[in-house]
């Protein structure tokens, strides 16, 4: 069976050959694996621990500078310590990675912003200043793997790096007018942006896979009222977006999110990723209970404690018992609750990902 036809399988809730398996690691995280495995490529590693997906890079305009290949707009100021991004928020640089690395906004260039007019004159990215065509030939060449690309899409987490952090709390209750055009008009330009990118690899993609982190270790950051009235039409928008041009979409929050997991199905939201089990609300075999057939499951491994710091024995326990709470009801890709830190030893890793495979990593 192949890649695509077991991850097909797992969005219509069915049971395949074997659970669909998926890797995303800290770049040193990963460096330390490949010298362990002998694995010179990424395909190579991909291939090694049985994973059916492949990740494109570039798809985040802010975090940290992987869209630089496929950016064409106007020159961004960018030092040995500092960079502005497209969407005009100043950073500071981190390790550059092209996939999961992220940098710390420093400049919120909306900070002060008090009327609706102050949002809609901002210097908001276009289609223009992108061209996705560049990321064809990555994506061709993992083609026996499903496919996960489109752009971060972060409509909360750009929305409070625009005006700061505490501004967006507190103003999502004094001035909520001011909240719902700025996440608006972000939905807009990402809507904008991921057409483009959409049409630009057309067949070439299986997964749209977007983020924001609705939750922390405790439960929501807004409450269900106040999140559905933000985000829920904005989600919908965008997943109708992705679903026009075939793809499944995935959803990454941390968190617990619990509460809002009904509403995300509804907006149609085909995947849910991470499943952090440590946070409130998030137990698995009670996800599974109430969700199980209605959402595929992506993640579920506990990087936070497990992982990090249990024995090989400890994580061949626990990954069999995710194992069976959360591909009880079929739609289960197994992968960690977050990526892979470095913090992980790679036995542990290895452990992981012989549990779900039929054929071991030596």
């Amino acid at each position: 069976m192949t890649s695509k036809e077991r991850f097909k399988l797992a969005c219509e809730f069915k049971k395949a050959d074997q659970i669909p398996v998926d890797y995303l690691a800290h770049p040193e995280t990963d460096k330390k694996l490949r010298k362990h495995l002998s694995c010179e490529t990424e395909q190579q590693l991909l291939d090694k621990l049985g994973c059916d997906f492949f990740y494109s890079p570039g798809r985040d305009i802010s975090q940290n500078e992987g869209f630089m290949p496929f950016y064409k707009g106007a020159k961004l100021d960018i030092t040995d310590k500092q960079r502005t991004c497209p969407l005009g928020i100043r950073w500071t640089r981190g390790a550059y990675d092209s996939k999961f690395s992220v940098d710390e906004a420093v400049e919120n260039p909306l900070k002060n912003a008090q009327t609706e007019k102050d949002i809609l004159n901002h210097n908001w990215p276009k289609a223009k200043d992108f061209d996705f065509s560049v990321l064809q030939a990555e994506c061709q060449k993992n083609a026996n793997r499903v496919i996960i690309g489109g752009l971060w899409t972060g409509i909360m987490g750009d929305s409070y790096r625009l005006c700061g952090f505490e501004n967006f709390l507190l103003n999502t209750a004094l001035n909520p007018n001011l909240i719902k055009c700025l996440i608006d008009r972000m939905r807009d330009m990402y809507l904008e942006l991921n057409e483009k990118y959409f049409s630009q690899l057309k067949g070439k993609i299986d997964i749209w896979f977007f983020g924001n982190d609705f939750g922390s270790q405790d439960g929501l950051l807004l409450n269900p009222d106040m999140w559905h009235k933000f985000f829920f039409e904005n989600i919908k928008k965008l997943t109708a977006l992705a679903h026009g041009f075939g793809l499944k979409v995935m959803m990454h929050s941390c968190g617990g999110i619990s509460g809002i997991i009904p509403s995300l199905i509804e907006a149609g939201v085909d995947i849910l990723d991470p499943i952090q089990i440590t946070a409130k609300g998030m137990n698995p075999q009670a996800l599974a209970e109430k969700f199980g057939g209605k959402i595929v499951f992506h993640g579920g491994i506990d990087t936070q404690q497990i992982l990090p710091y249990g024995t090989v024995e400890d994580v061949k326990k626990h990954s069999r018992q995710i194992i069976d709470a959360l591909s009880k009801k079929g739609g289960y890709i197994f992968a960690g609750s977050q990526i892979l830190g470095p913090d992980i030893p790679v036995e542990n890793i290895i452990a992981m990902y012989n549990t779900v495979n039929r054929s071991q990593i030596q």
